[in-house]
């Protein structure tokens, strides 16, 4: 959704009327249909059979008619539709268009140079002129992904499909989404797609972007702009499907949920990062287990918590900052008020899911500004970052 096509009568500005168009949103001038269902191919989450209701019950656009859920790299994206099923690549990224994936294609651009070779891995130049013979050929000095976005301001240099941070195409995903505990969240994207406001004192839920990435890191502000309640803010990474995500909350005060159904839930103030791998999905128990800050079985594990079990306070700015390496399986937060570091959760290692997209979250709190964010692929990782312990080599692991 984007608040601000409400009033245009060709949404995606493709020349055709949104009442004519199959894929409202998407422009696609060929309007094809390959399961005449009457919806468009491009924005069909299901374009081999026919689903004109294009139900999703878990969320992961993939409808349920299509939906296999066998995903044996564990990227969020099911085999029979990753171009990469064997090697996790949750972004998808494929440069020629070929159906092979760049991480499992020698060739990512197809100009019949290998990419170990290559001096422009994702633009073809079979001439490979490299006219101040830096090792980067004059096709991709300075755009390395040909996207129009100079790689000093391309928030994913090496990807053409992304080159800048926006939220104004998100998914809203809500997690319990029968019953009448709370109200659905109400979501508001301002700063061209930077920023994203929660007004409702809400059931949990999520503003998810439709970008997935395998390694990113992931940055924003908080600041819940009331001195009303006392409960969960935080944003969600790998997000693969409604039961599988990894959230960032946190929770200004001590509190036992106020629906002791189906399981009493206790949640103690300060930063939790958790995994979301729920057998349910969302309902009654997966949100007890958002609110309940330990472990809750085939729902949610928690990874860590800030020791000092520190509430946020109302009308104060805090900074996340999120490295995400799918590939090693390391998570690290840090959380700022201004420049003073609040928490850090040490290099964290789980392999349960290799990428997704990024999103808000809320629970319960109303007017959250979530702001200036900011994500950016990337697969190095700071030197010093890890350590011996960590399984550290200096032949692998790079700085930015």
């Amino acid at each position: 959704p984007n608040e601000d096509d409400n009033c245009d009568p060709d949404k995606d500005n493709d020349g055709i009327p949104n009442e004519d168009d199959n894929c409202e949103l998407i422009p696609n001038f060929d309007q094809k249909d390959h399961d005449n269902d009457g919806v468009g191919d491009i924005c069909d989450n299901c374009p081999s059979l026919p689903n004109t209701n294009q139900k999703d019950i878990d969320n992961d656009r993939t409808g349920d008619v299509c939906d296999t859920n066998e995903d044996k790299d564990s990227d969020g994206i099911q085999d029979n539709l990753d171009n990469c099923e064997d090697i996790p690549n949750a972004d998808q990224k494929d440069t020629d268009n070929d159906g092979i994936g760049d991480i499992c294609d020698e060739d990512s651009d197809n100009d019949g140079i290998k990419d170990v070779d290559d001096n422009c891995i994702f633009i073809p130049n079979p001439d490979q002129i490299d006219t101040d013979r830096d090792g980067r050929g004059d096709i991709c000095e300075i755009d390395n992904d040909a996207d129009g976005s100079p790689d000093a301001v391309d928030v994913c240099p090496d990807n053409g499909k992304i080159y800048a941070t926006d939220f104004r195409a998100y998914q809203t995903v809500i997690l319990d989404p029968v019953g009448d505990s709370q109200i659905d969240p109400n979501w508001i994207i301002l700063n061209d797609g930077a920023e994203i406001v929660q007004t409702m004192n809400s059931d949990p839920g999520l503003a998810v972007s439709y970008n997935a990435f395998s390694g990113v890191d992931f940055s924003g502000t908080f600041f819940v702009n009331t001195e009303v309640d006392d409960d969960y803010a935080g944003f969600v990474f790998s997000y693969q499907d409604s039961s599988k995500f990894y959230t960032l909350m946190w929770k200004k005060n001590a509190q036992t949920y106020w629906q002791a159904a189906p399981f009493r839930a206790v949640a103690e103030p300060g930063i939790q990062l958790k995994l979301v791998n729920s057998d349910t999905g969302p309902g009654q128990i997966m949100r007890n287990a958002l609110w309940h800050t330990g472990d809750t079985n085939n729902q949610v594990k928690l990874l860590w918590k800030d020791p000092r079990n520190v509430g946020w306070r109302d009308k104060t700015a805090y900074r996340w900052e999120l490295i995400h390496r799918p590939s090693r399986g390391l998570i690290r937060v840090l959380l700022f008020e201004e420049t003073n570091l609040v928490a850090d959760s040490g290099n964290i290692f789980d392999n349960t899911l290799k990428g997704g997209r990024l999103g808000v979250f809320c629970f319960s709190q109303e007017m959250i500004i979530f702001s200036d964010l900011v994500y950016r692929c990337n697969e190095f990782i700071p030197r010093g970052l890890l350590t011996s312990t960590d399984g550290a080599n200096n032949e692998t692991d790079y700085d930015y």
